[in-house]
């Protein structure tokens, strides 16, 4: 489903014609199969984010080519990998990104409003979802009326609410404590095993990895020769 090849990519400091460029990203190479959960783990600053942003088409390689679904996205404009990130992806962040102003419902709602479904069928799919990830009475509330756990169950429902094929998520229970992170862990798997949903999550947490059916290890922003997959569960 997703195949990332001899991947590359630097910050470039400076002004043009005197820049310097830092290595972030280091000839990166992995695949995820359909229906996987996969962790990339590594300390903090090792690159996992900067690998993140490139599959999801934020940030352009320097060089190396990522392939979804067969295709290969070198060359995608920006207008392309957006319509592309609505279709396929869904996102979940450590931080929520879910905006103040709007209740739970409008949050989840807003990917359906930028598809241009109509107001009926996007109530519809907004009020199962809410009932799905254990929020129906809780609909009308702005996060800051919503605990840690239950704004993270939002995030998650909004990438969910496109029906989409690949999450990619980014320290997905980093903010949490243990129990809730427990709990968002257990929906994230029953998600993969009931609807088969390719997760790809990026963690610092070797706790968190254990979920996942392999982990690749980033370091210094490269793999790690050390049985770049192995087994979690």
């Amino acid at each position: 489903m997703i195949k990332v090849k001899q991947l590359d990519y630097s910050y470039h400091i400076g002004k043009k014609g005197n820049q310097t460029s830092i290595p972030v990203i280091k000839k990166v190479s992995f695949e995820v199969k359909k229906g996987e959960i996969v962790a990339i783990v590594g300390r903090s600053g090792s690159g996992k984010s900067t690998l993140l942003n490139l599959l999801s088409g934020y940030i352009s390689p320097d060089s190396g080519t990522i392939e979804i679904f067969e295709q290969n996205t070198d060359g995608y404009t920006e207008k392309e990998w957006a319509k592309f990130r609505l279709d396929h992806f869904g996102f979940i962040f450590q931080s929520y990104e879910l905006i103040p102003s709007l209740t739970a419902f409008e949050n989840i709602e807003l990917p359906l409003i930028l598809k241009g479904m109509k107001r009926g069928e996007r109530q519809q799919s907004v009020e199962a979802m809410l009932k799905r990830i254990g929020l129906d009475q809780h609909g009308f509330h702005y996060p800051n009326e919503l605990s840690g756990g239950q704004q993270q169950r939002v995030s998650i429902g909004r990438a969910l609410i496109t029906n989409p094929t690949i999450i990619l998520a980014d320290e997905p229970t980093g903010s949490l404590d243990s129990e809730t992170e427990q709990g968002i862990l257990d929906l994230l798997q029953e998600l993969n095993e009931k609807e088969g949903i390719t997760f790809l999550m990026i963690t610092h947490d070797m706790e968190v990895a254990k979920v996942a059916d392999r982990t690749l290890a980033l370091h210094d922003g490269e793999m790690e020769e050390r049985g770049v997959y192995y087994e979690t569960k």
